[in-house]
């Protein structure tokens, strides 16, 4: 199952290095259908509370992309009822199909161009990105903006 740049997907029973939680990923894009480039959100606030705004965020050696609480981010309406994050820090994931057709996946919605646009940008600027993945978020933002 492959889906687009963009998806909001809640991954339930998502097994995390300490918990099985229910978590938000958002594609990133995918690989010649084979896989996808997904990253998690969180809802914890690893910096500086007062620096909390929609968009990216950097306080020392974090930087994340923020979604306010609230705020409709998906096509169809779609909003975190938390501020929700991501991290710029290794949180970019491949996923294989095969991987993808065992986790239980509920597609939420699509981000709204300019916040995918954004998000990815955010990524391709940090600098702990790595190369590999800044060459494939260079083709995915030239897609965009076309």
């Amino acid at each position: 199952m492959i889906f687009e740049t963009g998806a909001i997907l809640l991954i339930k029973n998502y097994q995390l290095p300490t918990k099985v939680k229910d978590k938000f990923f958002i594609v990133l894009g995918t690989i010649d259908n084979r896989a996808i480039l997904m990253s998690m959100t969180t809802s914890q606030v690893y910096f500086d509370s007062s620096l909390i705004k929609h968009g990216i965020i950097k306080d020392r050696d974090i930087s994340v992309y923020c979604f306010e609480k609230g705020r409709v981010i998906g096509k169809n309406g779609f909003c975190f009822h938390k501020n929700t994050f991501v991290s710029q820090r290794s949180n970019i994931f491949s996923l294989g199909i095969e991987r993808i057709n065992t986790l239980a996946i509920e597609y939420i919605d699509c981000l709204i161009k300019e916040e995918m646009a954004n998000l990815l940008y955010c990524f391709y600027k940090y600098e702990g990105t790595a190369k590999k993945y800044k060459v494939f978020l260079e083709e995915v933002l030239i897609k965009f903006s076309e």
